[in-house]
């Protein structure tokens, strides 16, 4: 298997394929001011974490779900009948138009920009997006932490930074808060036990230890940064 396929085959055993949490999701829905049947899109939902807090804060509203991992969309429509799951391009999704459109940490596959970009034409009159991407919490991070972001291919901004993105992208601002903690753990402690047992990948492996390894040093210094916007 390719280091793609092999990533795949470790997150199908997981509920959760990258740092969120229940709370953050409420506050997007409050926030976004969801309604009850709103049209509401996961967009680069992996293997579905956050569709049961979904389906569950709005039990009547049409949910769509869409990743460009087939093995992801065809768990998803395992354990979610109820929702519309597709495999494809998430600046692209199918039907809508949205009142929500959801990304949890996914956002760095498209940038900020061209996401809001291509979402824009995807959402209702009032409709929000709310995302996340991972952002600097500290003026002078650590080296290591740097170090290791840079070789991952992320260049992290500051929550300014990120924010100034949104802005300058036409669009504004309706709440922004920082993961924290929970939401890091939420993802780390299954992913931990699972490489005990996981014997493919070595690499693979190694890399993620290192990453889990990296947030207990310096997890105090980088975040992911939720954000509510709608165009301007």
């Amino acid at each position: 298997m390719s280091g793609h396929d092999d990533l795949i085959d470790l997150f199908l055993a997981l509920d959760r394929a990258g740092p969120g949490d229940l709370d953050s999701l409420h506050w997007a829905l409050q926030v976004a001011g969801t309604p009850p049947r709103a049209q509401v899109l996961d967009a680069g939902c992996g293997t579905g974490a956050d569709l049961p807090a979904l389906l569950a804060a709005r039990p009547l509203a049409q949910i769509t779900a869409i990743d460009s991992a087939a093995p992801f969309i065809e768990r998803v429509r395992a354990r979610f009948p109820s929702v519309s799951a597709h495999v494809g391009d998430m600046a692209n999704p199918p039907g809508g138009p949205y009142d929500l459109i959801w990304s949890a940490g996914a956002i760095y596959h498209l940038g900020v920009r061209p996401a809001l970009s291509s979402w824009a034409a995807h959402l209702k009159p009032g409709g929000c997006v709310a995302f996340s991407d991972l952002c600097w919490r500290v003026s002078d991070p650590p080296a290591p932490a740097c170090a290791f972001w840079q070789a991952e291919g992320l260049a992290l901004g500051s929550a300014d930074d990120l924010a100034s993105a949104v802005t300058g992208a036409g669009w504004r601002v309706l709440g922004a808060r920082w993961l924290g903690p929970g939401g890091w753990a939420a993802y780390y402690a299954p992913l931990a036990k699972q490489l005990d047992s996981y014997t493919g990948a070595p690499d693979l492996v190694t890399a993620l230890r290192a990453e889990i390894a990296l947030w207990r040093a310096h997890g105090g210094s980088y975040d992911y940064r939720l954000i509510v916007t709608a165009p301007a």
